[in-house]
């Protein structure tokens, strides 16, 4: 297999955190996982791997450390699919990257496909990121995964941004379906600053017939901004899961405005929020029965009697200036929650005093 090496040193276009000095360039011989991982290799360090136009089947995992630059010619015209019978480790990504090292990562211009086999019930996902910090995952689109199409994990931090997500629910499965799935570092953090970049960012992307455009737990920070959420099924658009479901606990805290939700093609509720903190506003609801519920989680294994408050329960929640079907909305809370979810003390229907959003667009996605 023939791997193509530049001789000549390129800089890197964008990515302000990210290296200064130049860096080598390889381009992959072939659109599969066997070319792209020679090419990688082939780096021996940080760099960029270019991967040409065309197709091919994604067989096993592409694995890269930190400091790998991922960049295709653009979606349409470089794409990875999962084809024929599902794998064994049906659960395996298509793309596992690795940020131990602590170096940042882009990846751009790829266009992952799941399996499309409507009876397929393969738990799997697109694009695993571990641990790594200033990641950019932009202008890719992820289509039919059933578990998610991007999975942020640990200390990751960074940016999903002018992404499309398409059908990343399957019905033959019946649960999860996410478009991105944050899972923070198994704790929650003493020193949090809400508003600062040590999160997962999703912003200005559109997802379409995902079951949660975006959820999280194990201690996750998300800011959720800027996107446009189209007909999602089953269940709500934006999720945050508390402690339960096999997490260490719950998510601590997501960011959420300036988002247009609509068209659902099955589920009530445009945001279901069960754990954690956060600030949700100036988000736009068409369509649903009911905008923004906060709940106790609903996992059965744990004893939702307890007195107030609950571990990692929705406490220092702020959510204001939403509206649902033309008119203000504030957020619900079910029955069985009322007694440990009180407006006053748990959640409050104004902006969150001192809080300051973190600048918009994020600045990894601004050119040098």
């Amino acid at each position: 297999m023939k791997v193509l090496v530049m001789g000549s040193l390129v800089c890197m276009a964008f990515n302000l955190a990210a290296r200064a000095e130049p860096v080598r360039e390889v381009t992959a011989s072939a659109v599969s996982i066997a070319a792209i991982q020679e090419a990688v290799n082939a780096l021996g360090g940080a760099g960029r791997v270019r991967i040409p136009a065309g197709e091919g089947e994604a067989i096993g995992t592409l694995t890269i450390p930190g400091g790998i630059d991922l960049v295709g010619a653009g979606v349409g015209r470089t794409r990875l699919f999962r084809a024929g019978k599902t794998p064994a480790k049906s659960s395996e990504p298509v793309i596992r990257i690795d940020g131990k090292n602590g170096l940042p990562t882009q990846v751009s211009g790829l266009e992952l496909r799941g399996f499309q086999d409507p009876k397929n019930t393969a738990w799997d996902t697109g694009l695993v990121l571990i641990g790594v910090r200033d990641f950019r995952v932009h202008h890719c689109r992820f289509e039919r995964f059933g578990m998610a199409a991007v999975s942020a994990r640990g200390v990751s931090r960074g940016v999903v941004d002018h992404c499309e997500f398409t059908d990343n629910y399957k019905r033959s499965i019946a649960n999860v379906g996410y478009g991105v799935v944050v899972y923070g570092p198994g704790r929650w953090r003493e020193t949090f600053e809400p508003g600062s970049a040590d999160a997962v960012f999703i912003e200005d992307c559109v997802f379409r017939g995902q079951r949660h455009a975006v959820a999280s737990n194990n201690g996750a920070h998300y800011v959720f901004r800027h996107n446009h959420i189209i007909g999602n099924d089953n269940s709500q658009a934006v999720d945050a899961h508390g402690p339960g479901y096999g997490s260490k606990c719950g998510t601590q805290w997501v960011e959420v405005y300036d988002n247009v939700i609509e068209k659902p093609l099955a589920g009530v509720s445009a945001m279901m929020l069960r754990g954690g903190g956060g600030v949700v506003f100036r988000n736009t609801i068409r369509n649903y029965f009911t905008g923004i519920v906060l709940t106790l989680d609903f996992d059965g294994r744990l004893d939702w009697t307890r007195p107030y408050p609950i571990p990692e329960q929705v406490r220092d929640m702020w959510v204001w200036d939403n509206s649902l079907n033309g008119k203000k909305t504030p957020p619900g809370v079910p029955p069985r929650s009322a007694g440990h979810i009180q407006a006053g003390r748990d959640f409050f229907t104004k902006a969150k005093p001192g809080y300051t959003p973190y600048a918009y667009p994020h600045p990894l996605t601004r050119p040098e």
